[in-house]
């Protein structure tokens, strides 16, 4: 489990988010309803383990940003920002 990323799921449950892990088959995600807060966007783009991403939504699915160990395979994923 990738150090990094856990200590981003803390600082979104100390948030009052609640988030659940998902297994795929390409990594562990940890998904969270909602925005990811300013403080984890920062934590997260300090973490020179961790790389961030954004994947555009599409019909079939939520669009998201969130950070992504790619050597532990696991990742934190919240919602995009609605405009």
């Amino acid at each position: 489990m990738s150090e990094a990323i856990l200590k981003l799921v803390k600082m979104a449950q100390d948030h009052g988010m609640s988030g659940k892990l998902t297994h795929w088959s390409e990594a562990d995600v940890w998904w969270f309803e909602g925005e990811m807060p300013q403080d984890i966007l920062m934590a997260g783009g300090a973490e020179s383990s961790v790389d961030y991403y954004e994947q555009a939504a599409s019909p079939h699915y939520r669009g998201d940003i969130g950070f992504i160990d790619g050597n532990a395979k696991v990742a934190i994923s919240f919602d995009t920002k609605k405009d």
